[in-house]
């Protein structure tokens, strides 16, 4: 249903999310968010995050509850969070569910998301 791995050396972690998810799901999901942000964040770092959620289903209003829940909470915030999916109505749920987070940008492919988070970073650090 998802997996999570971290790049320590660039201080981001992919997520890739499939299928449809229950609130146990998310629940498994979030730890493994906050884990690998605590992981990051130990090197110095303000964690980056690139999520794949091209094999996402259209999930539940009781799920995309609890992920908007979860975004609220400190311990699995991302300093710059980029989507990508070629799904237009899951492209469409997941900005619903982050509209009032500013962090988030939405691609179609991984290659332009990782480069926006990654030039992203370095203007960051040069101002």
């Amino acid at each position: 249903m998802f997996s999570v791995t971290v790049d320590l050396e660039h201080g981001v972690f992919e997520t890739a999310m499939t299928g449809l998810w229950t609130i146990d799901t998310m629940e498994e999901f979030g730890r493994a968010v906050e884990h690998a942000i605590h992981r990051i964040r130990a090197t110095g770092r303000a964690p980056l995050s690139l999520c794949n959620y091209s094999g996402a289903m259209v999930q539940t209003q009781e799920v995309m509850a609890a992920f908007a829940a979860m975004m609220e909470n400190p311990a699995v915030r991302s300093k710059r969070v980029a989507v990508y999916t070629d799904g237009a109505l899951t492209r469409l749920q997941a900005k619903r569910a982050t509209d009032e987070h500013e962090e988030f940008r939405f691609f179609t492919d991984r290659a332009e998301a990782l480069k926006w988070l990654l030039t992203a970073d370095r203007t960051t650090m040069q101002d």
